[in-house]
């Protein structure tokens, strides 16, 4: 299977996960990491824009903002039989996945390429949310994508 071009076909698609990633990082620096203490909030925007741009580019990689990505990029019209054992909102989820892992390893990586350049531990600087993203996004994003596909008119494809 070849990889899948580097293109946005639904930008509605991108900007419902933007969206979901902004609230989690938020939501996790103010009400979880900082318990309700206003000052965290920018950070934790500044967080959730590096994590949307690492998400960007690994959907980029996997075509996660494909039409095709409704189905885990499996053709229903063009062989029901491979559809129906690997396509569908279960792919779909896996995809989401797999893009979630992808995105969390460039967050780490830059997390690190950043202590290293600056010369501190890894964890600081607004770091100490990865561990809860890497655990609540990887629910939250396969789950998203998995009811976004059962919902989703396949039409388009």
């Amino acid at each position: 299977m070849a990889a899948p071009p580097l293109d946005v076909d639904d930008p509605e698609l991108l900007l419902y996960d933007v969206f979901l990633l902004t609230t989690l990082t938020v939501s996790l620096s103010f009400l979880v990491v900082h318990r309700l203490n206003f000052y965290y909030i920018a950070p934790g925007l500044h967080e959730s824009a590096l994590l949307s741009i690492c998400w960007i580019i690994a959907g980029l990689g996997n075509g996660a903002f494909l039409y095709s990505s409704v189905d885990g990029h499996y053709d229903p019209a063009w062989d029901p039989v491979e559809y129906a054992a690997k396509g569908g909102p279960r792919a779909a989820g896996l995809l989401a996945l797999s893009t979630y892992v992808t995105t969390m390893s460039l967050r780490i990586v830059t997390a690190l390429v950043m202590a290293v350049s600056g010369g501190r531990p890894v964890g600081t600087a607004g770091e100490e949310l990865i561990p809860l993203e890497i655990l609540f996004g990887l629910v939250m994003m396969s789950a998203w994508r998995f009811v976004h596909s059962v919902y989703t008119n396949n039409s388009r494809i």
